[in-house]
């Protein structure tokens, strides 16, 4: 049996069982290819931009980043743990965990990716 990337603490996967599983796609027995070591430093370095986030932006209300998906043409909000937790698990050869954001997320706390890296970058500037 193939391992399952199962946290108790994520929501089940709400497509199990759906034979129109939009990750049917994905063959379980063929590993994901692996990391070239550019990617695994970028990885890496925007692990430790999310740590920083996490530490500093957080404090000041900023719960973590939204993304417009090109597939649904919505936007998608990640808290700071799970985006962490994402790249932890590209990292280890993962598939990320499944996880739900809140129904309804407070937009306001939550800003693009290239805002969060500038006003880190702000903040040390001072």
């Amino acid at each position: 049996m193939a391992s399952v990337n199962y946290d108790s603490q994520m929501p089940l996967d709400p497509f199990a069982g759906d034979p129109n599983d939009p990750a049917s796609f994905l063959d379980a027995d063929e590993p994901a290819p692996p990391l070239t070591d550019e990617e695994r430093v970028g990885i890496l370095h925007d692990l430790s931009v999310v740590a920083k986030c996490k530490k500093k932006l957080q404090p000041r209300g900023i719960l973590g980043v939204f993304f417009l998906c090109e597939d649904c043409d919505d936007f998608h909000y990640y808290d700071w743990d799970i985006m962490a937790a994402n790249m932890t698990a590209t990292l280890a050869g993962e598939l990320s965990p499944v996880h739900e954001p809140s129904l309804q997320p407070d937009v306001s706390a939550y800003v693009p990716w290239d805002y969060a890296q500038g006003y880190l970058d702000g903040l040390d500037a001072s």
